[in-house]
């Protein structure tokens, strides 16, 4: 047995290549958000997305962005914002896994595109008023969550110096030893 190839394949590049996400690539990224498992399959994920070509809008989305992220995003091919819905639809009571199964819907996204040739970055770096504020969303049932850049990987040498030493650093994961306890061994 192996590691599924996407998986290890994927990673959150700042360079992306100025390839078309086509529409077609967009919705099989939505289609495997849409089979994320989710606590009592309650799929609390919302995806707001524009393209790079609607300029306007693009725009706005980048000034959402906040330290260093609007300067290598700018480059992706589309933004996302991220919302999750705070209360379950069935009863109206807090979803305490919500955010959980947000995580878990954007992971399947980015294994997605890593198996069509895509990467994902998810970014934190954003103002989560402004975000709540440009959706006009109902802050009692919904939280902006992140934002994510999507495109082809691009050229390292497009950014500045500092960000193109990370890009081209190997990567590196912890050990599994790191972070996986066997509870039936003393």
């Amino acid at each position: 047995m192996q590691l599924n190839k996407a998986i290890k394949n994927r990673w959150s590049p700042r360079a992306f290549s100025r390839q078309k996400v086509t529409d077609e690539m967009l919705d099989l990224l939505f289609e495997a958000a849409r089979w994320a498992p989710s606590s009592r399959n309650g799929q609390p994920w919302h995806y707001y997305y524009v393209r790079r070509e609607d300029k306007e809008t693009f725009q706005q989305v980048l000034d959402i962005l906040t330290g260093i992220n609007p300067g290598w995003a700018q480059h992706a091919q589309v933004l996302i914002i991220t919302v999750m819905r705070r209360k379950h639809e069935f009863n109206n009571l807090p979803n305490g896994k919500a955010l959980h199964d947000m995580g878990a819907a954007s992971a399947l996204m980015g294994v997605q595109a890593a198996e069509m040739g895509l990467q994902i970055h998810q970014m934190g770096g954003f103002d989560k008023e402004k975000a709540t504020a440009y959706l006009n969303l109902d802050t009692e049932n919904f939280e902006p969550v992140t934002c994510i850049a999507v495109g082809a990987e691009g050229d390292a040498n497009q950014l500045p110096d500092d960000l193109k030493k990370r890009e081209l650093e190997p990567r590196e994961r912890k050990e599994k030893k790191e972070f996986v306890i066997d509870l039936g061994r003393h």
